[in-house]
Formats: C-alpha cells, structure tokens, sequence
C-alpha cells in the first residue's frame, strides 16, 4: 500500500471533473501540477451504457466542457473535431447537437491532452475520510483506494456520476429481467432471444 499527498484531488473523470482539470490546466498552472484527478475505469466513456449506434445527444455542442468559460481554449469540441479531421463532416450534418459517442470521444481527448493535471485509470475510491488540525478544524481528506493504496489531499472534488434508479416496482423481479439503460450496451446481449 502506498500514501502520497495533492492539493486537488478529483474523483471521477466524467464531464464535471474534465471541466474542472481544464479550468485548472489554463488558469491556475501552479495548482495543475498538483492536481490529480483518478478514474475507476481504465478509459473514459460517456454514459458507458447508453452509447447506442447513431444515438445523437441533447445538448448543444457549444455547451463543451470549456466554451462558456473560454470561447478560445483549445480544449473545445470544435479544436477536436478539427483534430480529428472532422469538422467538415461534422458541420455538414447541419446540427447542433453532436453524436454521443462523439462526445463520448471528446472527453477521452481532453484527458489525454491535458499537460499539467494528471489522470489515472483503474483508481476506485472506496473511502474518504474527513481529516482535522492539531485546532480540531479540517485539515483536509484521506482518500482510500480500492487496492489500499491512499491519497492525501486539501481539496477533494467527488463527480460520482449519477446512480441507477429502478422505482420499487421492480424490485422483486429478477437482475436478469431488468436493465436499466445505464447498462443497456452491456447487457442487452444477455437477453434470450426466444423470448417474448
């Protein structure tokens, strides 16, 4: 088991927490290079379980992690797409509202183009506990690995995501008989087919 120290620690590399590491990286460089931000999953994937083919999102592409705040960074999904060679087709389709899985696709590049911040995969929070001074004020966070390793930090941001909520109802059905559609992708292929 190991223990090290960061000011900023973020839990969970969804949009909220990428939003923050690039707010970070542009305006506070002396921060990003003490700015950890951990990932229970070994690569980032946007709503894993709903990337249905050819799903488009709800959301204006000008609302990315960065463009309200800063029209001008080179973190928006406009410089990915142009990254990506495809901006021409992406303009074509005459939509604000991008494909999921591109979005999906835009924030695996945000993380990998951040320079200062650091992201690591395969990094489950299983605890966190308050830490206090010698004066009984907190100090700041204890934050427990799933594999016992530790992080120390004075600032923690959770981005969690949201949990999957089954009303009562179907509380007394089978797992195999429910899918929720946060694991649709990756549980749907498990459903006989021979059944109504």
């Amino acid at each position: 088991m190991a223990h090290r120290n960061v000011e900023l620690l973020a839990v969970g590399a969804g949009p909220a927490n990428l939003a923050l590491a690039v707010a970070v990286e542009e305006l506070a460089p002396e921060l990003a290079g003490d700015t950890l931000l951990i990932e229970r999953e070994q690569d980032i994937v946007w709503q894993r379980g709903m990337l249905l083919p050819d799903a488009l999102s709800q959301v204006s592409f000008l609302k990315d992690l960065v463009t309200m705040r800063n029209p001008t960074s080179r973190f928006s999904f406009v410089n990915f797409l142009h990254s990506q060679k495809r901006l021409d087709a992406f303009v074509n389709l005459a939509s604000f509202v991008p494909y999921r899985s591109e979005i999906s696709e835009y924030l695996q590049w945000v993380a990998d183009e951040l320079e200062t911040v650091q992201v690591e995969y395969g990094r489950e929070c299983a605890g966190v506990e308050a830490v206090t001074g010698d004066d009984g004020e907190l100090a700041g966070w204890l934050v427990t690995l799933a594999d016992g390793d530790t992080i120390g930090c004075r600032y923690l941001v959770i981005g969690a995501g949201r949990d999957a909520h089954v009303p009562a109802v179907f509380d007394g059905l089978p797992a195999e008989r429910v899918i929720h559609s946060t694991q649709y992708t990756q549980r749907i292929a498990d459903v006989r087919a021979d059944l109504p």
